[in-house]
Order: structure tokens, then C-alpha cells, then sequence
């Protein structure tokens, strides 16, 4: 543990670090929960049954008893300590994805490089329909300013949205950019996240400016007021629905004011090593934090606190504990407003949809809600909304169209997603590409038009 601590640290100060990692991540507590999970004992433990446990116990203040670590007895584990045991495996999840992205950066760049051209053609198809649609269309109007392809992340990493950060400010800040109106004003491309997160500025340090600088995302009201044809604006703007409904790793709940700020690193780099805040260990994190990051969020995390950010509206510190991801379990606890929020302006954005991709999304029988809201989707129109099905890790380069996909089902596991789809949509508004990803937007591994528009545009 001293190797994760400052040197020189006295054995006082490192007994109460080490006091403090246990009230917040009880890993006993934890192990025990994972014994009474069914399927423990034969290696066959499903992580659904573990998150329906904890969150069957602890929004109701209930505990139970557990085998102990040595299993020769049983310990009542009051709600408290689950708290404990939810936080340790919240940390788990944070590490892996941690490990997993500084793996891809170092590793797997010429993938990240593929799904940044997909960003890149994308922000452009953006801003050609910008064209299309004016001047029948008003700056101001949804028409012109929302887009017409959303997405929405279901898992906790923010890797897919970084890289159309990073693509969208590219674009946005060539000279080149396409101009649009009279007087012409650069169009640009940015996203909405459907609630308004402000996050710390990236790369302050290079602009003169504090570390504590919030940076405002785009919403449509504010899309609405920049375009207004008497606002002296010097660009238009169209925005990308980028949602995060179980919430991102670079999202801190503040524990005081309750409001929610986001960490997206220190650099404007594809391959920023600081994407998230790390897991509470030296370990993980070795860089000292910026000149511009100052007072006690310094302190701390010269100190070992590597994990601590300071929040953006009240300067309250916030650690890894405090990340907002909602795990998937039966027995959900009432969200939190924002995460409401969001998952409101999913369902909103799906019963607009007339065609629901899903990449790498399994359409579990567990995940209930987005079932629900998917079939009443379906049933709103008389025809229907398209699906297209994208296999997360296929070796078939090959579209399948509803003609086609009876006699591909007949190989499938019972567990496919492309079965789920078939009973929420029909199999007739289906098609199936099983190359995986990102195969489905590559020719002979470049990101293309052609295969975007593919991918896009459902045909049978």
C-alpha cells in the first residue's frame, strides 16, 4: 500500500488512508455476497444475480447474512456494509474498463483510428445535409439543427463519444468547413447529451486558463438561440443525440450539492491516457496532475488520492465511488433526476425513430424496460420501425434481408439478438449483418460512404 501513498507518509497517515479504502469499498463484504449468489459454488456466477441481490437489499436499508471468508460461519452484512460491497464491485468495473482502454492506446490504435474515420464521415454527412435542408428549413427549427442519426451508449465507457469529440472539433476548427447562409457562417457539429453536464475544460492548461473552468455541452435550446437568424453568431450549429442511460465513467455525482459534473481528461488527443478518472491507487495512475489543477484536489492527488476530481459547481471532492453507472439488475432503485432525465429523452428519441440499430447490444430477456419501450414502438405505427441487427464479433461478411434470415436463424443460438428482434419488430422489418464491428462501415478496411449509407439507409 505505501508504494500508492506519497513517500515519506508517516504509518499514522497510511493507517487512516487505508481506514478509508475499507469504509468505502468492503471487499469481504463483497466476496460474501458473491457466495449466496446461485451458480458460485460451479463457476457458472452470473453478474445479474449478484446486482439483484445488493439492489434488492440496500435502497429499503435491509441487510442479510453471509458466509464469512473462511465460510465456518455466517456474519450478519447490515446495508451499510452492501454499500461497501456495491462500491468494491463498482471499482472492479471502473479498473477493467480502465485497464482495457490503456491496453487500446497502446495496443489497438489502428482500431481507434478506424472508428475515428467513421466519426469523421459521419460529422461530414452531418453538415451535407445541412445544405439539403436549407433554406427550406430555418436555422432555428428542429428540422434543421437535430440530426437524424442518435446515438446511445449502453455501456459505462466513454470511448465511442471521445472519438466523435475528437472528430467533430477537427472538423469544426478547419478553415475549410463548409459555410452556410447570408451572411455564410461556418456549420458546425456537436452533441446532445439530453441532459446538461458540464465537464472541465480539456486542455486549459494550453489556453491560459484554470482547471476549474466548467465547459457547457450543446442542447437544442441553446442550438435554437446560436442559429436564430438575428444572433449575431459567428456559426450554425447541428447537434448528434449522444445518450449514456446507465450512465459514463467520467460522470462524479457530487455527495454534496448532488449535481453532476464530467471528467473527459486533460488533452484534445485520440489517445489521451487520462479519458476517465483512474481507479484510487497510485497504480493505475502515475502522472502528475496538471500545473493548472490546483488547492486541495492537488493536494490529494499528489498526495495518493489519484481518483479525487473536484466538483464542478460547489468544489466538493469527488472519488471513483462516486461515478455514476447504473448496474443492470431486476430490482432497479429509483435513478437519480439526471439519469431520468436521460432515459426519458431515449424513450422520446426511439418512438420518433423509423429505424433502430443495434451494434454489439444483445437485447437480453433481463434488460425488461428497453423491451418494453421497443414493442410499444413497434406497435405506435401501422407499418412499423426498421432494425438492423450488427453482430458485436461476426465472421460472415454478409448482409442478411428478411428473405434471407429464416434459414440464417436456423444456425443461431437461442440467445441471438437477432431472434429478440425478430419478436419485438417482426421478421419481415429485420435484416442481420454478422461481419461484426467495425467490419460493417470498413471496405477492405477503410471507412467509406458507401458502407455508412449502408448501414444507415435499411433496405430488404
Amino acid at each position: 500500500m505505501r508504494r500508492n501513498w506519497e513517500e515519506g507518509t508517516s504509518p499514522d497517515d497510511l493507517r487512516r488512508r487505508i481506514i478509508d479504502l475499507r469504509l468505502s469499498y468492503d471487499w469481504p463484504a463483497l466476496k460474501s455476497v458473491v457466495r449466496l449468489c446461485p451458480g458460485s459454488s460451479t463457476g457458472r456466477l452470473r453478474l445479474n444475480d449478484l446486482f439483484n441481490l445488493l439492489d434488492m437489499h440496500i435502497p429499503v436499508g435491509a441487510g442479510f447474512r453471509g458466509p464469512t471468508q473462511n465460510q465456518s460461519s455466517q456474519q450478519f452484512f447490515d446495508a451499510r456494509r452492501l454499500t461497501g460491497a456495491k462500491n468494491a464491485l463498482l471499482i472492479i468495473l471502473i479498473a477493467s474498463f480502465y485497464i482495457d482502454y490503456q491496453v487500446c492506446i497502446e495496443y489497438k490504435r489502428d482500431d481507434l483510428n478506424k472508428y475515428k474515420d467513421f466519426a469523421i464521415l459521419l460529422a461530414k454527412r452531418m453538415q451535407r445535409q445541412g445544405f439539403e435542408l436549407y433554406p427550406q428549413n430555418q436555422f432555428d427549427q428542429p428540422e434543421f439543427y437535430q440530426g437524424d442519426v442518435g446515438f446511445v451508449s449502453l455501456n459505462y465507457d466513454p470511448i465511442a463519444l471521445w472519438v466523435q469529440f475528437v472528430a467533430n472539433r477537427e472538423l469544426n476548427d478547419d478553415p475549410s468547413a463548409p459555410h452556410i447562409g447570408c451572411p455564410a457562417a461556418p456549420l458546425h457539429v456537436f452533441h446532445d447529451f439530453g441532459h446538461l453536464i458540464p465537464a472541465r475544460k480539456i486542455g486549459a492548461r494550453k489556453i491560459g486558463r484554470t482547471g476549474d473552468t466548467p465547459w457547457y455541452p450543446m442542447n437544442e435550446a441553446a442550438a435554437q438561440r446560436v442559429n436564430k437568424e438575428k444572433t449575431e453568431s459567428n456559426y450554425k450549429v447541428r447537434l448528434t443525440k449522444f445518450l449514456f442511460p446507465h450512465g459514463s465513467l467520467c460522470w462524479r455525482e457530487c455527495p454534496d450539492c448532488g449535481k453532476l459534473s464530467a471528467y473527459h481528461g486533460d488533452e484534445w488527443n485520440l489517445y489521451a491516457q487520462g479519458l476517465f478518472p483512474p481507479p484510487p491507487l497510485r497504480a493505475f495512475d502515475e502522472t502528475l496532475p496538471p500545473d493548472w489543477i490546483t488547492g486541495e484536489e492537488r493536494t490529494r492527488r499528489l498526495k495518493g488520492e489519484v481518483d479525487a476530481r473536484k466538483c464542478l459547481h460547489c468544489d466538493t471532492l469527488t472519488y471513483a465511488h462516486h461515478t455514476q453507472a447504473m448496474m443492470q439488475s431486476s430490482f432497479k432503485p429509483r435513478s437519480p433526476s439526471f439519469i431520468e432525465e436521460i432515459a426519458r429523452d431515449l424513450r422520446a428519441t426511439a418512438m420518433r425513430a423509423d429505424h433502430i440499430i443495434f451494434m454489439g447490444y444483445s437485447l437480453p430477456p433481463d434488460d425488461v424496460t428497453y423491451r418494453a419501450f421497443f414493442a410499444a414502438r413497434q406497435q405506435r405505427e401501422s407499418d412499423g420501425v426498421k432494425c438492423t441487427v450488427v453482430d458485436k464479433d461476426g465472421s460472415d461478411p454478409r448482409w442478411y434481408g428478411p428473405a434471407e434470415l429464416e434459414r440464417r436463424m436456423r444456425t443461431l443460438n437461442k440467445a441471438s439478438p437477432v431472434r429478440a428482434a425478430c419478436d419485438i419488430f417482426g421478421r419481415q422489418r429485420v435484416r442481420f449483418y454478422d461481419g461484426g464491428i467495425p467490419d460493417v462501415f470498413l471496405d477492405q478496411g477503410t471507412a467509406t460512404d458507401a458502407k455508412l449509407d449502408q448501414l444507415l439507409t435499411w433496405s430488404s
